[in-house]
């Protein structure tokens, strides 16, 4: 009828302050067709190496210490990593820092079900306990597909001289999760949408990076110490290892090493979590520090 006013389904201008948790997932779809409000964020963390890790808003840090850590902990979903040092790292680069060497998934988002993975060598694919996928092929666990092949990006392409071993896990709520899996350790690739209380060594995904080595201070402080005992996924837990060693002149050459001694002999001291070593390893890799924000960390 003329004159009459269109009454819309969705007002998107009320509570678009608070839309990630007060809105139904029906007024975030039609908003964000109709008004580019409401939309989720896709984004994608790396884990990979001793290891580095690249959150969802693209701070990159390290994480040598042992342990069981929040990969990605929500209300529903729930991914835990496990990192070990392993005897390569050991023998070879003389330290005492971890790689991953486990991931698992859980949470109420899987329906009760649990998948975890283990490195090529010596652990499995299972689902809630029981192997599946020894060999390449497709598995089904609760809501959740896994595939295995030798398909798929590297995480890091540094490992493409080895057979790839590749797993695939499509699951619920547009999570994809890829593990390469190496002899002795293993890479990951977590990628999904902004969640409402989303956090761990992933990062929070509220859409600001994290400068320099805050991301580190900062991740370490909230997550450093591990899952505790009763939350631990895994069928068991391993004990937290703070590393002690020195990075080697290859990961800081002796120019830099003073430098970033100055600097976490500050940073470092009284930092929740993170240790001198971890501190050391952010600020040594470029791709962490730049040379500006190490010349304002020793003068700030």
């Amino acid at each position: 009828n003329k004159g009459c006013a269109i009454s819309l389904p969705y007002d998107c201008n009320a509570g678009f302050s608070n839309w990630q948790v007060g809105w139904s997932a029906g007024k975030k779809a039609w908003c964000c067709q109709r008004e580019s409000k409401g939309c989720s964020q896709t984004g994608s963390c790396s884990l990979w190496g001793d290891p580095h890790i690249f959150t969802f808003d693209h701070s990159r840090l390290v994480f040598y210490s042992e342990g069981d850590f929040w990969v990605v902990k929500s209300p529903t979903i729930s991914i835990q990593g496990r990192f070990q040092a392993t005897d390569w790292t050991k023998k070879n680069d003389k330290t005492d820092y971890s790689s991953m060497t486990g991931i698992v998934v859980g949470g109420s988002f899987m329906q009760g079900h649990k998948i975890e993975v283990g490195t090529a060598d010596g652990g499995k694919i299972t689902c809630n306990g029981q192997e599946i996928l020894k060999y390449f092929g497709t598995a089904q666990c609760g809501p959740g597909t896994i595939y295995y092949n030798s398909q798929g990006q590297l995480v890091d392409s540094a490992m493409a001289f080895l057979p790839h071993k590749v797993v695939h896990m499509t699951l619920p709520n547009n999570v994809q999760v890829q593990v390469n899996r190496w002899p002795n350790f293993m890479n990951a690739k977590v990628t999904m949408q902004q969640e409402p209380g989303l956090d761990g060594i992933c990062g929070d995904f509220n859409g600001a990076e994290k400068a320099g080595i805050q991301a580190g201070k900062e991740l370490h402080a909230k997550w450093g110490n591990g899952v505790p005992q009763q939350d631990v996924l895994f069928p068991t837990s391993i004990p937290l290892h703070i590393p002690q060693a020195s990075p080697s002149n290859k990961r800081c050459s002796a120019e830099k090493r003073e430098k970033a001694t100055m600097i976490c002999h500050k940073e470092a001291a009284n930092a929740a979590g993170w240790s001198f070593a971890e501190c050391l390893g952010d600020v040594c890799d470029p791709h962490t520090s730049t040379a500006q924000e190490m010349q304002a960390a020793m003068i700030h």
